[in-house]
């Protein structure tokens, strides 16, 4: 009676080694299953997305993304000018100023706080209700105050609305530093007939010649994309490549045409 222990040690054991042969073939069957499933999966969601990918759909969809007016925030002051936001507010990126060359360019008074290089310079920028953030950006070797013209970064694409109510006083395209096609878009804003506002960095203009506009309703063009045609500036502070619309305002000259 005494050995039956050693006797039965083996059987024990071996069973032990066959149970584990088993579960070992039993997860290998179904992991492999597993995979099998999930392979079914991603096929029929793929199949199942085919559609979204179509041409006309993405369009549509992005149609309707970029027609969504923007809230009336007023982003700056330009003497008794108010500069309303020109794009929906959830796309924006960041805001920046800086200088400009050129004579008759008229001083901005941001609204808001200054985020001075926030590592969250683009979340919540609309968050302080007295307006919101922006960055003072470097000079870049030009002169003129820090706040003679804005950056006002979105997407390329995005859908860009008059800032001011007013008249299209003039619609040109030329060279960004002679290498860059732009258009430069100019308002003159209503009852402020010696003030221009002046608008660049647009594609697919919606614009005429003559043709009254409304802050923050009158459809202008897109946001062009300038990313591997110049550096811009504004990508310092934001997390994409910083394609941006630019604005300022100028004093009409004496004896010339907008």
């Amino acid at each position: 009676m005494a050995s039956e222990p050693h006797t039965l040690q083996p059987r024990v054991s071996a069973g032990r080694y066959r149970f584990r042969w088993h579960s070992a073939a039993f997860l290998a069957t179904m992991f492999a299953l597993a995979m099998i499933a999930m392979a079914a999966v991603v096929v029929s969601s793929r199949a199942s997305s085919t559609p979204l990918l179509d041409d006309h759909a993405m369009s549509a969809s992005r149609a309707l993304a970029t027609t969504r007016l923007p809230e009336q925030i007023q982003l700056a002051r330009a003497g008794e000018l108010n500069l309303m936001l020109p794009v929906f507010q959830e796309e924006v990126t960041a805001i920046g100023y800086h200088p400009v060359d050129g004579e008759g360019v008229v001083i901005m008074s941001p609204s808001g706080r200054q985020i001075n290089g926030s590592i969250l310079s683009n979340l919540n920028v609309f968050s302080d209700s007295d307006g919101p953030g922006y960055f003072l950006m470097s000079e870049g070797g030009l002169q003129g105050s820090a706040t003679c013209s804005m950056d006002v970064g979105a997407p390329a694409g995005t859908m860009v609305f008059a800032p001011v109510d007013g008249t299209i006083a003039g619609i040109r395209s030329y060279n960004l530093k002679g290498q860059c096609p732009d258009t430069e878009i100019k308002i003159q804003p209503q009852n402020q007939t010696r003030l221009l506002v002046v608008m660049t960095h647009m594609i697919n203009l919606e614009a005429s010649l003559g043709q009254p506009v409304r802050a923050g309703e009158t459809r202008l063009g897109a946001v062009r994309k300038m990313d591997g045609c110049v550096e811009q500036q504004l990508s310092q502070y934001t997390y994409d490549s910083g394609n941006h619309l630019h604005l300022q305002v100028e004093h009409l000259k004496s004896n010339s045409r907008p």
